[in-house]
């Protein structure tokens, strides 16, 4: 939008119209105006005034008076001045349109004015008996000539620069360089038409005989007059009439009028007509002048009431803006409160003195509500002068209006001359609160406390209520947060109390399962002790003396005795594992499982020992992995001919993975869930001596690593044992 279509936008909004409307896509000034039919009505008074001085003044238009020689300086100075001033100010609208029409119509003005001036210095008798500039008898009538021709030229190259859709065509490139360009051409066309009138005089017929016309003068000005009626046509005929072709046409008019009186009808210098002409020339100058400077006056003092009212505007959205700052403000400080996970206490406090003068209310509350003994306590309250903060302050809910509208989210208005009396009511009335507002504080569906603010009278401005309603939403988020911190804190609390006692009653169960371990490993051990001793001394003294059948008893006893003790000291090795604190530091996995692998029978076997990736763990206890691993890879695979067994390992992103591969009986994969177990057994003890436990050590000793394990297995085919360590915990 352009500045001009903003101004008249800006009158539009404030109750003032300018005078005339633009031209559609075009700033509102004077060139621009389409001609309403007041102004219409102002131009034909002032022709039609022109007109019957005109017709008055006609038949004395010969009548000789006496010379005034102080009159034509005095004409030609105020032309010469209105006429440039004309042009200034056209040259300011061009600035703004960049019309090319109204850069010739200022250099018109310029061309007029320059004009004068030289008519009055040439003028015989005036400041020297022939003129000035070297001028003759003929050189004055020529310069009015030429001054009242090419003016009414310019006009018409004004009117008609017009392009097909009757729009006025632009000026091209820098404005300063386009009235440059102007100002000089029609200085130059004055300089060289001066010259022409005064050095080339006497190539120009003569057209004045002392003070009178000569008969070449009649043809010479009746081409100027006719030249002047032409521009009044066609201004005429342009389509929509301007203010500015309006007042232009006006001029034409007083212009046609100052030649007939001056030049046509008159006998020469110095009659009623010369007199006549020359006031119609000034009147000519001054219509577009007096028009352009009350148009100027006009949007002047219509730009100041906007200026006034605009900055009235803007300190009023200054202060909006200071006030969604500090509603921005106290958000904010709820915000930080709910992150700090402050007490509901200290977020009230926090809040309540600046949301107090961000309202502009005498008092401002945060109530806590207890529903169930239908009781309200103030968390904070600020006054002018003073600022409560913590509880202390009960009062009934009844007070807080209807409790089922605050619980859907209605803001309640309470007239304090309503309230029954007592202390609160007298308390609210000291305070010059004569009304207040309950802004109900709800969060998740339930109904946590309000925020109230009271006034001395009349309602609560909407951007009042919006600020209220936004930080009493913000208010009851960052208490129910604060609540519900507060429960987490009391569950946390008893959570690690429990967690104590917990402890401790684990403690207490380590200390009896040491006790229960002490007992097996000495009080269960001796009766082993003794039954396979006196088994041994009975085998001994006694054995011949047995049949067959009763020496095969005798070496059952004897071997279940063993497998008791062996199964006592895997239960034992077992249940120390949860309790030895891992020794945890870099091992050489290829060198411990390669000692592992030497120290165990392995009859005709061979055993494989690829790289190992090395880890950070307890080595005592992957000991123990290793030799239940490999010792079952060798026990189950060693009764097949070319027994062998693999042990491998790889690197991953999260875990290096170690495994131990044989080609011995294998198991099926639908029970491979039971090998981990305690006493779980997929082969008899008759096939494979062993107690059942050793993997489940295998289980527990990766588990508080953090590793996992699992097989995969086939019947006949053999099997593969995996388990996995994490990286993280690599030296």
């Amino acid at each position: 939008m352009q500045s001009g279509e903003v101004t008249r936008a800006a009158f539009a909004a404030r109750g003032g119209e300018p005078p005339a409307a633009p031209v559609a896509g075009r700033p509102w000034l004077l060139s621009t105006a389409v001609a309403e039919p007041g102004q219409r009505r102002a131009a034909n008074v002032a022709v039609i005034a022109s007109a019957l001085v005109f017709i008055a003044a006609l038949p004395f238009a010969k009548q000789p008076l006496m010379p005034v020689w102080a009159f034509i300086p005095a004409y030609q100075s105020a032309l010469a001045l209105n006429d440039l001033i004309t042009a200034a100010l056209l040259f300011g609208q061009f600035a703004i349109l960049r019309s090319r029409g109204l850069l010739l119509l200022a250099g018109a003005y310029v061309f007029a004015g320059l004009m004068a001036v030289a008519h009055a210095l040439t003028f015989p008798g005036l400041f020297a008996p022939g003129g000035l500039l070297g001028a003759g008898p003929q050189s004055t009538a020529w310069l009015y000539m030429f001054w009242h021709a090419g003016f009414p030229l310019l006009v018409l190259a004004y009117a008609l620069d017009r392009d097909g859709q009757g729009n006025a065509r632009p000026v091209t490139g820098r404005t300063r360089a386009a009235i440059a360009w102007s100002i000089g051409g029609a200085a130059l066309a004055a300089t060289l038409l001066t010259l022409l009138a005064t050095g080339g005089q006497g190539a120009l017929p003569a057209i004045m005989q002392g003070n009178r016309y000569t008969d070449v003068m009649l043809a010479v000005v009746s081409t100027v007059w006719l030249l002047s009626m032409l521009a009044l046509g066609v201004l005429w005929r342009r389509r929509p009439h301007t203010v500015l072709d309006l007042w232009l046409a006006v001029v034409m008019c007083a212009w046609v009028f100052d030649i007939g009186l001056s030049a046509v009808f008159n006998a020469g210098r110095f009659d009623l007509g010369f007199y006549a002409g020359r006031i119609y020339g000034l009147a000519a100058a001054s219509f577009v002048l007096v028009v352009l400077l009350l148009d100027h006056g006009v949007l002047y003092a219509r730009l100041a009431r906007v200026h006034e009212r605009e900055a009235g505007r803007l300190e009023q959205a200054q202060r909006t803006l200071a006030q969604h700052r500090e509603r921005l403000r106290i958000l904010h400080e709820i915000d930080r409160a709910i992150v700090a996970q402050h007490t509901p206490e200290a977020i009230a406090a926090a809040v309540i003195g600046p949301l107090r003068e961000l309202l502009g209310v005498p008092r401002a509350i945060v109530n806590r509500f207890d529903l169930e003994a239908g009781e309200v306590e103030w968390i904070a309250a600020a006054g002018r002068r003073r600022m409560h903060v913590g509880p202390g302050v009960r009062y009934s809910i009844r007070l807080m209006g209807e409790v089922e509208a605050l619980r859907r989210g209605e803001p309640q208005r309470i007239d304090v001359h309503a309230l029954p009396h007592g202390p609160e009511r007298e308390a609210l009335l000291a305070s010059d609160v004569h009304v207040y507002m309950v802004m109900p504080m709800v969060a998740g569906g339930e109904l946590i406390g309000a925020l109230s603010f009271g006034a001395s009278e009349g309602d609560f401005p909407p951007e009042q209520m919006a600020i209220a309603q936004e930080v009493a939403t913000q208010l009851a988020i960052a208490l129910s947060q604060a609540r519900l911190h507060e429960r987490v804190r009391r569950h946390a609390g008893e959570l690690e109390r429990r967690v104590v006692e917990r402890t401790e009653a684990l403690e207490a169960a380590n200390k009896e399962l040491e006790s229960f371990s002490y007992s097996v490993s000495h009080d269960l051990r001796a009766p082993l002790r003794a039954v396979d001793g006196f088994a041994k001394i009975l085998e001994e003294d006694y054995g011949e003396r047995l049949d067959a059948e009763g020496r095969r008893l005798l070496g059952v006893v004897r071997s279940s005795s063993k497998h008791m003790g062996q199964l006592i000291d895997d239960l034992l090795d077992l249940s120390r594992l949860g309790r030895l604190a891992l020794g945890k530091r870099p091992v050489d996995m290829a060198g411990l499982a390669r000692e592992v692998a030497q120290e165990l029978p392995r009859g005709d076997a061979s055993v494989d020992i690829g790289p190992l990736p090395a880890c950070h763990a307890d080595p005592r206890l992957l000991r123990q992995v290793w030799a239940n691993l490999i010792g079952n890879a060798l026990k189950y695979s060693g009764k097949r001919a070319g027994a062998h067994v693999e042990i491998g390992g790889r690197e991953e992103p999260a875990e290096s993975v170690y495994w131990v591969r044989d080609n011995g009986v294998g198991f099926d994969m639908r029970y491979v869930g039971k090998l981990f177990g305690v006493f779980q057994r997929l082969h008899g003890a008759d096939e494979f001596p062993g107690t059942g436990v050793g993997l489940a050590i295998v289980q527990r000793v990766v588990a508080r690593h953090g590793g996992r394990v699992w097989a995969e297995g086939r019947p006949g085919e053999g099997a593969c044992f995996h388990f996995s360590l994490p990286r993280s915990a690599d030296g």
